[in-house]
């Protein structure tokens, strides 16, 4: 009994220090209930601040609120707490107001707390049920450099001092990171600037920026889903610099600010070519800022080679070999840059002839030749379907095509209008409509005649030998300058203007585009075309060409650029 009531003395002597040390071992403990964290390097500190120019729009940083419920957070913290720092007081919670993306990863800003000596930042990516500690660092930013295009993370801080650590953001803030787009690279091609770019993971589409020598910062230009842009509001001579950030709904990639530099360079205008027996001069318009020409060369089946490099805007090639097709193109150098260049450039067959001049299709000071001097011209096996032959261009008195009757009939076409001209008689009738032919092939003897014919009637009815010729040449084609001449051209069913009232003219109108057939000679463009209306003469020039004439209205001439 007495050695009980000892028992009893001690205990009651004691509560108050048993009871002090229960509290002080639960304060203990709560301290390393509240954050999990699976890894940690209290020397990872990092002190960088990543800057970037100012664009005209903002990031807008995404934020979610956690779902989870809070037990998920309550993981042993003893690996980050030590008894020593439970004293007096902790830090306040880190107020985070930004996550953006940047060229080297995702970068983490938050408002400073009084009495923190340091910040320790945690991150969970997509699909993680826990928050992993990156490092500690003493500035209010953080950048994280090891993270994967086209996912997203979640970062949340607390403050730390020697008293203690903070509380935390249970949601903290979520983005997706996204890599600034790398390899930009501009280039000049015809009158633009190309822009291309390598691919972005996660990236829904891209923002392309320009800045230009006389403007101050970055002009958004434009959201495009490819990773190609072509700048066309370009002036010759001067410097551009563009850029591209990734974009995926409302959260942008950060950008190279050096991006890519070019000089605009236009493209020269290839003009013409004029032969001589033993050599060529290929011509070309100036460029303006322009300090060297580059001269390209290729023969049939051969890819383009540079041949030289010159001043001026000519040059003559005396490596040429009769009777063998050459074509010529150029590009322009200014300040190191290069130009684009005309890639059909100029074509011709060298025949070792005086005088002989071919003109470039895109040139834009076209000189054909008249009526009395017209300008000889050979065939573009690149783009027969596209010789343009008139009272100004023509071709030699001694052109052959390769010619082939067509429909069972007497008339022949060449070899390749001849298989089209079949498919759109077929389809013809079987609505019912027959196109039936009735003038296709005429050589240029047979040309000449009917030509020198209706020169005399005019000539007959009081006009001079040159009035009479262009008159003649209205309704019928000098020699060498009727598309009948090459073997590309059909009159079909008669020869009047009242065909353009038949069923057959009304089918033509609708469906010979789909067949690569165009009427030559509309109505309302005789001042292009100098022949009077004839709804009867349809011309093959391919399906993409014609269908491209019939919506724009454009006549051959106008659609080449061939002026008369």
């Amino acid at each position: 009994m007495v050695k009980n009531i000892s028992v009893v003395k001690w205990w009651w002597k004691n509560m108050k220090r048993i009871l002090s040390l229960f509290l002080a071992i639960v304060a203990v403990a709560g301290i390393g209930l509240v954050l999990p964290v699976t890894a940690e390097d209290d020397t990872n500190i990092i002190t960088s601040v990543i800057t970037q120019n100012v664009f005209e729009d903002t990031t807008e940083t995404v934020t979610e609120a956690t779902t989870e419920v809070e037990t998920e957070y309550t993981t042993d913290f003893t690996t980050e707490a030590s008894t020593e720092e439970q004293v007096v007081s902790v830090p306040g919670t880190p107020v985070i107001k930004s996550l953006k993306n940047a060229n080297s990863g995702l970068v983490f800003v938050w408002d400073a707390v009084d009495g923190a000596t340091g910040y320790r930042v945690y991150r969970r990516a997509a699909g993680e049920r826990s928050w992993t500690y990156l490092g500690t660092v003493k500035t209010c930013s953080y950048t994280d450099k090891k993270t994967v295009s086209g996912t997203s993370y979640r970062y949340t801080v607390r403050a730390v001092n020697q008293a203690g650590r903070s509380g935390y953001d249970k949601a903290g803030i979520t983005t997706k990171r996204l890599s600034s787009p790398a390899k930009i690279k501009a280039s000049n091609v015809n009158g633009s600037v190309n822009v291309t770019w390598g691919t972005v993971k996660g990236a829904t589409g891209y923002r392309v920026y320009r800045r230009c020598e006389d403007v101050n910062g970055w002009v958004y230009l434009k959201t495009v889903k490819e990773c190609k842009y072509t700048d066309k509001n370009v002036n010759n001579g001067k410097y551009y610099r563009y850029t591209v950030r990734a974009v995926c709904g409302k959260v942008y990639s950060g950008y190279y600010s050096e991006g890519s530099l070019v000089r605009c360079v236009s493209t020269p205008v290839t003009q013409k070519i004029v032969t001589y027996p033993k050599k060529l001069v290929f011509t070309w318009g100036k460029v303006n800022g322009a300090t060297s020409y580059r001269v390209y060369k290729r023969g049939a089946g051969e890819s383009w080679k540079l041949i030289s490099t010159v001043k001026g805007t000519s040059y003559t090639d005396t490596d040429v070999v009769k009777n063998t097709s050459y074509r010529y193109t150029v590009k322009a150098v200014s300040d190191g840059y290069l130009s684009g260049y005309d890639s059909a450039g100029v074509v011709l067959r060298f025949k070792g002839v005086n005088g002989q001049t071919i003109y470039g299709k895109n040139a834009k000071y076209l000189r054909p030749g008249t009526i009395n001097n017209p300008t000889i011209i050979d065939i573009d096996e690149a783009n027969w379907n596209l010789t343009v032959v008139n009272s100004g261009y023509r071709i030699p008195s001694d052109y052959e095509p390769d010619l082939v009757y067509v429909c069972g009939s007497t008339e022949r076409l060449d070899r390749k209008v001849a298989v089209q001209y079949e498919k759109m008689y077929k389809a013809a009738a079987k609505d019912g409509v027959y196109l039936t032919p009735c003038s296709g092939y005429r050589s240029y003897s047979l040309q000449e005649r009917n030509y020198n014919r209706k020169v005399e009637y005019y000539k007959s009815l009081g006009y001079s030998i040159s009035q009479a010729k262009v008159k003649a040449a209205t309704i019928i084609m000098p020699p060498g300058s009727s598309e009948h001449n090459l073997g590309y051209a059909m009159d079909i069913v008669c020869v009047d203007e009242w065909f353009e009232d038949t069923k057959e003219f009304k089918w033509l109108q609708k469906n010979a585009a789909n067949y690569g057939f165009i009427m030559r000679y509309p109505k309302d463009k005789q001042n292009i075309t100098k022949v009077i209306y004839e709804p009867w003469h349809w011309r093959y020039v391919g399906v993409e060409a014609a269908k491209a004439m019939k919506s724009s209205g454009l006549t051959l001439e106008e659609y080449m650029g061939v002026k008369q």
